[in-house]
């Protein structure tokens, strides 16, 4: 299978809720999320897991819009993954979330059950995207072959789980170096890294988490999971290009244009020369922007 074209992937926010709470759903639809998880795995109790899997098409198809994807997290024994990626596979549901990936081996076992189910309803082969989960030391140690496996579209850290298994804080320097690395194995892979350099549980100091935001898309983060529709907006603006952002890169784009037109070697704007990487920058800017 070929690598996947993530073009249309704009996740800035991704906002967990359980896949068999209604009220919990309700408050998710009404949010500005980009994308919303249905959550089968940490927000499910063992005894509950039948009921969660038989709600996810339902509540795919009700929260889905046409600016808004759904994905689903999974199990991570394979007993359990297995159904519920048979429970899941559907044309509502943009990516599976694999909980605690392990290597492009585990990958490569769970597209084969995606492939199967895709095949028996008729979406082109590759329509299910993968989010891997890196919630271990063996998946940090994998982490570019995990990248760079078919389907994958994003990388995010699960910050407890990896911090557990790391045996430091979840806002630690440890794991904040974990996520410079997811940076460039997505930069490598092109797709796109997920994250935050903060907790993810903060959801009632709105300020200290719009910081968290702000300093996680200067280190190239492009997104970030959100476990409180509160935390969405925030999220939403702060991996955003500001307008004066956008307004300096247009002022770019259209220097080195004239500069082109008039046969110029080189340009520069306000004091500063305008050279290819500078470029690179506002041209991608301007296409978050439009997106």
């Amino acid at each position: 299978m070929a690598m996947n074209n993530t073009d249309d992937i704009c996740w800035r926010s991704v906002l967990f809720v359980p896949a068999n709470n209604v009220r919990y759903m309700q408050k998710a639809f009404a949010s500005h999320a980009d994308a919303i998880i249905l959550d089968l795995e940490d927000a499910v109790l063992a005894g509950q897991k039948a009921e969660a899997r038989s709600a996810v098409q339902g509540g795919a198809a009700g929260l889905r819009t046409g600016t808004r994807d759904i994905l689903v997290r999974i199990n991570r024994p394979l007993s359990l993954a297995v159904r519920d990626i048979e429970a899941a596979v559907c044309e509502h549901v943009k990516a599976i979330v694999v909980a605690k990936a392990a290597s492009a081996e585990h990958l490569a076992l769970l597209s084969e059950v995606i492939d199967e189910r895709e095949s028996a309803l008729g979406l082109s082969p590759g329509y299910t995207k993968l989010l891997p989960l890196i919630e271990t030391a063996d998946a940090v140690a994998r982490l570019d072959e995990i990248a760079s496996s078919p389907r994958v579209v994003a990388i995010v850290c699960g910050d407890e789980d990896l911090a557990a298994d790391l045996g430091c804080d979840p806002g630690s320097e440890t794991l904040i170096s974990v996520k410079y690395r997811l940076v460039l194995a997505a930069a490598l892979r092109g797709i796109r890294p997920l994250g935050l350099l903060g907790s993810i549980a903060e959801f009632r100091d709105i300020h200290k988490y719009g910081s968290f935001v702000h300093r996680s898309n200067a280190a190239g983060l492009r997104g970030t999971l959100c476990i409180h529709p509160s935390q969405v907006d925030v999220v939403n603006s702060g991996f955003a290009p500001s307008e004066e952002q956008l307004k300096h890169a247009r002022r770019v784009v259209e220097a080195a244009e004239a500069a082109r037109k008039s046969g110029a070697g080189a340009v520069a704007l306000d004091g500063k020369m305008i050279d290819a990487p500078v470029l690179r920058r506002a041209a991608t800017m301007l296409k978050a922007g439009r997106r």
